[in-house]
């Protein structure tokens, strides 16, 4: 009887090829190189002529005002216990809002309200925006609300 012998298979090493991963490096440092560039040419100081027959016009009458609602950090005695502010402007009470949208909304009747208020802040504040927006007759007003992660 003969034995057979087997021969060991002789299998190629199992490695980590680096060369696709040197590509890889290499095309992220080329972009990153390429946008910081392109980052410094766009804070260069240019001065822009001004034109004295220029046809550009601004807008003069705003889409959309922000108006947020804040918690008051020292509630005033008898107060409310908000903050009033079209968009980042210093506080204003609730009858200098009202102008301000009065005079927006003859400037712009499509105007249209954002009120962003604080989860801490009692409904009632909140609601007391809403009132205003709606004696001043604005029809399009929404409600920024944060919505919180589910867990």
């Amino acid at each position: 009887m003969r034995k057979t012998v087997r021969r060991k298979e002789h299998r190629a090493p199992i490695g980590f090829i680096i060369l696709p991963m040197i590509d890889v490096i290499f095309l992220l440092l080329l972009f990153f190189v390429i946008m910081t560039s392109f980052e410094a040419s766009a804070k260069v100081r240019v001065d822009v002529p001004k034109p004295e027959q220029s046809q550009a016009k601004r807008e003069a009458s705003p889409k959309q005002v922000v108006i947020n609602c804040e918690v008051a950090d020292r509630a005033p005695a008898g107060g409310g216990s908000a903050v009033y502010r079209v968009a980042a402007n210093p506080p204003e009470t609730l009858d200098a809002i009202a102008a301000r949208l009065m005079a927006a909304k003859q400037a712009n009747p499509q105007l249209k309200v954002v009120i962003r208020a604080d989860r801490r802040l009692p409904y009632a504040d909140v609601r007391a925006v809403m009132q205003v927006v709606s004696d001043v007759g604005i029809s399009m007003m929404s409600v920024a609300a944060l919505q919180e992660d589910e867990r």
